[in-house]
C-alpha cells in the first residue's frame, strides 16, 4: 500500500510538473511508448501547437494494467478542464461495465478523431504470397498457426483474428492468438513464433516501406492508398473492420468545457501537421463529437462484449 501511493504520488507530480503550453493542457497515453495511442497523441500534440502558435500541450504516457492505470487517473481529475486522455476500441474491453458513463469509462466523451484499417502481414520472406495460400494453411490446421497481435483480447488484432478465424470457419476455440508487447510483434514474426502478425497499419507500415514485411490484406472495405495489398474481401473473406481512436475527459465537465475541448480538438483538422499525419499513417480522418461519439462508444462495447462472449 506504502509503495502504491509512492507510486500515484510520483505520477501525480510528473502530471503537474509537465503541464505547459495550449492552455495547460496534458494528453494522457494509456499505453507504452510508441504505440498506436502514443503515436495519436504526438501528433495531436503537434497540430495544436500549430494550431495555436504555441508550444503544444505535454503528453504524459501512464501505461500500466491495459490501460486502467490511465483511466484511473482520468476519473481522478473529476471536473478538470484541462486533462484529455487518447483512447480506442483498445481500451473498452480492459474496462468493466458499470455506472452511467459509456462503456462505464467514468470519463466525459470528447471526440473521435480517426479510423485505421488493419493489416494482415507476414515477412517479406514468407511461404504465403496472397492471403488465401495463408488461410488454406490455417483452415486444414489451426492448432499448428499462431496469430500474433499487439492488443489484449477484446482489443482491435485480436478481434480481426477472430473474425477472420470465424469467417473461414475455424471454431472460436481453435484460434491461438498471442498477445504481444508492441516491441516484440516484428521479432516475433521475424523468427517464425508467429505465422502472421494482425497489427495497427501506422504500426506496420514502416516495416513494409523497409521491405522487412509483406501485406497480404488490408481490413478496410476499400483499398488503403498507403500499402500496396487487395482488402479481405477481394481476398476472398467476407470481413471488415476498422479501427479507431478518439479522446476522453474527466468526468463532472461542465458543457461549456466539453464544448470548448471538442472544438480544440477539431480544429487540428485544418493543419498541416494532421494532414501530413493522416497520409503517412493511412488514417482516415472521421470526426464525431457530443453525444454521437457517446453513443458510438455504447455501440462499439457492445460488439466487444458480444465477440468476448461468444469466443
Amino acid at each position: 500500500m506504502r509503495r502504491a501511493g509512492l507510486v500515484l504520488g510520483v505520477l501525480v507530480a510528473l502530471l503537474a510538473s509537465c503541464s505547459t503550453g495550449t492552455g495547460d493542457l496534458r494528453l494522457l497515453v494509456p499505453t507504452e511508448v510508441g504505440g498506436g495511442y502514443d503515436l495519436t497523441a504526438r501528433t495531436l500534440a503537434a497540430a495544436l501547437a500549430e494550431r495555436e502558435g504555441e508550444p503544444g500541450p505535454a503528453v504524459v504516457v501512464v501505461p500500466g494494467d491495459v490501460g486502467r492505470a490511465a483511466l484511473a487517473r482520468l476519473a481522478a481529475a473529476s471536473a478538470e478542464p484541462d486533462l484529455l486522455m487518447v483512447m480506442g476500441l483498445g481500451l473498452l474491453a480492459a474496462v468493466p461495465d458499470g455506472g452511467s458513463d459509456p462503456g462505464g469509462l467514468r470519463a466525459t466523451p470528447v471526440a473521435r478523431l480517426i479510423t485505421e484499417p488493419e493489416l494482415v502481414a507476414v515477412t517479406a520472406d514468407s511461404p504465403y504470397r496472397t492471403l488465401g495460400e495463408f488461410v488454406a494453411t490455417w483452415r486444414a490446421d489451426p492448432a499448428r498457426v499462431v496469430v500474433g497481435g499487439i492488443s489484449a483480447r477484446g482489443g482491435p488484432d485480436w478481434l480481426v483474428a477472430a473474425r477472420l478465424a470465424a469467417a473461414i470457419g475455424i471454431a472460436p476455440g481453435a484460434l491461438r492468438y498471442a498477445a504481444l508487447p508492441g516491441d516484440a510483434l516484428l521479432p516475433a514474426l521475424l523468427r517464425g513464433d508467429v505465422a502472421v502478425a494482425v497489427t495497427g497499419l501506422a504500426e506496420t507500415a514502416p516495416q513494409t516501406d523497409l521491405g522487412t514485411v509483406r501485406t497480404l490484406a488490408v481490413t478496410s472495405a476499400a483499398r488503403s492508398p498507403r500499402v500496396d495489398a487487395p482488402t479481405l474481401r477481394e481476398a476472398g473473406v467476407d470481413v471488415v473492420f476498422e479501427n479507431w481512436r478518439g479522446v476522453l475527459a474527466p468526468p463532472a465537465l461542465s458543457p461549456d468545457d466539453v464544448a470548448g475541448l471538442a472544438a480544440l480538438v477539431d480544429g487540428v483538422r485544418s493543419t498541416a501537421t494532421w494532414r501530413a499525419a493522416l497520409a503517412r499513417n493511412g488514417w482516415t480522418d472521421a470526426p464525431l463529437a457530443g453525444p454521437g461519439f457517446a453513443a458510438f462508444l455504447d455501440a462499439e462495447r457492445a460488439r466487444v462484449e458480444e465477440a468476448m462472449a461468444g469466443s
